[in-house]
């Protein structure tokens, strides 16, 4: 049997409210599951929303998480070295995990004082296949700095949670192909499953939702570069195209745009009827959500994988998104689900209209759980990337680590 990994898993901050905090939740539950720990060393930590829950959550998963608040800094003084090499010695650490490149140098610099290997994951939102969107967030200045920094800062591995960041890594950061590691993320299979009949109509009468409506869910941060407003605009379009449907949509989440995308959703007596806002929810409530809906939505601008996206085929909804990042290792346009162009309610529109059909929409469903439960569950996502950490630990022994 091998020997337990101790990781320590290095972040400038995390904001418990986002796709990066998500992320560590399902890393550091996965890897506690099979009996490796992980020990998180973190800056500034936000809990806005109701995002407490995950917190808890990532805490009691995670063999400790020590608050640094100075890691957050450009410039770090000598007190925040001294913080990191006695937590390495203190939980006989293996490998070095840092997310994104701004702790990169860092988490090197450690690295070889100790003589420990070190695997990056960077979660930048993507734009998917959209020019403009790409331009903006992928400046040549960025592109220049990436470069740089995985040059100059050797890590043993680039994790790439998409095909769009494993793109992002060869092409725009000039990273040699050997050292990148493709690991989609997943989902518990087990916690995020189909329901029974009996399971779904009780989700239904949670939400007070009547068996003829048809139930969308966009679960997420309230910011705008989810898309609430494009499927908010979409469900307006249906009742003059397509009176006859009862369009109902379920947007959990909260977030700092909150104000603004009430105000644009609730109008009238029909708004509040078809946009049910439920705030920062448990994984049960969410899980609920899902059960209760027909299609999974993410019209997002913007996207490191879309992991709601997962959770809900391995629900049963039907997903409808974006090209944003996470949607060429998830949907087969057509097939398990669609992909909508970008800032386009009409399209988003027609693809409700399209799944209002039962035996579409039965069809699609079964191909979607089919797809998630073997692409994108969480235990081939854990075991790929404890191989990628245990690989990292064997070749820093063999090198005299």
């Amino acid at each position: 049997m091998a020997k337990p990994l101790t990781i320590l898993l290095l972040l400038r901050r995390l904001d418990c409210n986002d796709g990066v905090a998500s992320y560590c939740e399902t890393l550091v539950k996965g890897m506690a599951s099979q009996g490796d720990r992980v020990v998180i060393l973190s800056g500034p930590v936000t809990q806005l929303y109701g995002s407490e829950v995950r917190h808890s959550a990532i805490a009691a998963a995670a063999l400790d998480w020590i608050v640094v608040e100075d890691l957050k800094a450009r410039m770090l003084g000598i007190a925040v070295f001294k913080v990191i090499l006695r937590v390495i010695n203190l939980f006989s650490v293996d490998v070095i995990a840092v997310q994104g490149f701004s702790k990169l140098p860092l988490a090197v610099l450690v690295g070889k004082l100790v003589r420990r290997p070190v695997v990056v994951t960077f979660l930048p939102s993507m734009g998917g296949n959209d020019a403009g969107t790409m331009k903006i967030s992928h400046s040549w200045q960025s592109k220049l700095r990436y470069r740089l920094v995985a040059r100059l800062f050797y890590a043993e591995k680039f994790v790439a949670i998409s095909k769009d960041i494993e793109r992002f890594f060869e092409k725009d950061c000039g990273i040699d192909r050997r050292r990148i590691a493709y690991v989609a993320l997943g989902v518990d299979t087990a916690e995020f499953r189909p329901p029974e009949a009996h399971e779904r109509k009780q989700a239904r009468a949670c939400f007070g939702l009547d068996e003829d409506a048809l139930v969308c869910v966009l679960p997420g941060r309230l910011n705008l570069n989810k898309g609430h407003d494009i499927a908010v605009d979409a469900v307006r379009s249906l009742r003059v195209s397509s009176p006859e449907l009862r369009v109902v949509c379920l947007f959990p989440g909260g977030g700092d745009q909150m104000a603004e995308i009430h105000a644009h959703a609730l109008q009238n007596d029909l708004d509040i009827a078809a946009f049910r806002f439920l705030g920062f929810v448990s994984a049960d409530v969410l899980r609920n959500a899902y059960w209760a809906s027909d299609i999974g939505l993410l019209p997002s601008r913007f996207e490191g994988f879309g992991l709601v996206v997962a959770e809900a085929m391995c629900c049963g909804c039907v997903p409808v998104r974006t090209p944003s990042g996470g949607c060429e290792d998830q949907i087969l346009d057509g097939s398990n689900g669609f992909v909508i162009p970008f800032n386009n309610p009409l399209a988003l529109a027609a693809r409700i209209s399209d799944l209002a059909d039962p035996e579409r929409r039965l069809a699609m469903r079964e191909a979607a759980i089919n797809y998630a439960s073997q692409h994108l569950s969480q235990d081939r996502m854990i075991a790929a990337i404890a191989g990628v950490y245990r690989d990292a630990a064997c070749a820093g022994r063999t090198s005299g680590g």
